[in-house]
């Protein structure tokens, strides 16, 4: 399943702009984050993180961990944004916003906690299951023209 989305990044071209693989977050930093936001990342993002930490898709932000203190950081940090979203929308606090491409939002789905490793992945405003992994999210993303 890796080596598919691994092979999709290399062949989609300038539509997704992510770090070189292997040159995403370290484990400390995912590990601070989650003790932040107090829920674990589906495995599948971990993945993601460690190797690419971010970028877009289609010039659209996937949310990641900048690597700055979290009392200081800004933009599309994953902490930031959900911290904020938490503060300003009771609504969000079983969700883990990670991606606000146009008039959408999407997150994880972390109500019914993780189910082998993973969160559904819904669209806020229609309400409406996007995909069952992160990686499968990323996927459609990238298809998705």
């Amino acid at each position: 399943m890796y080596d598919e989305i691994i092979k999709l990044i290399e062949n989609a071209g300038e539509s997704v702009d992510f770090a070189p693989f292997g040159e995403g977050i370290s484990e400390e930093w995912i590990e601070k984050a989650e003790k932040r936001l107090k829920n674990k990342f589906p495995e599948t993002y971990k993945w993601w993180l460690r190797n690419y930490n971010g970028g877009e898709v289609y010039g659209e932000e996937i949310y990641s961990i900048y690597g700055i203190d979290f009392d200081s950081v800004i933009g599309g940090d994953i902490v930031y944004i959900n911290e904020l979203s938490r503060k300003n929308d009771k609504e969000f606090l079983n969700k883990i916003v990670i991606s606000e491409p146009n008039d959408s939002i999407f997150y994880f789905d972390i109500s019914n906690g993780l189910v082998n490793g993973e969160y559904p992945i819904y669209e806020y405003y229609t309400k409406e299951k996007y995909a069952n992994s992160f990686l499968e999210f990323l996927k459609r993303r990238i298809l998705e023209d």
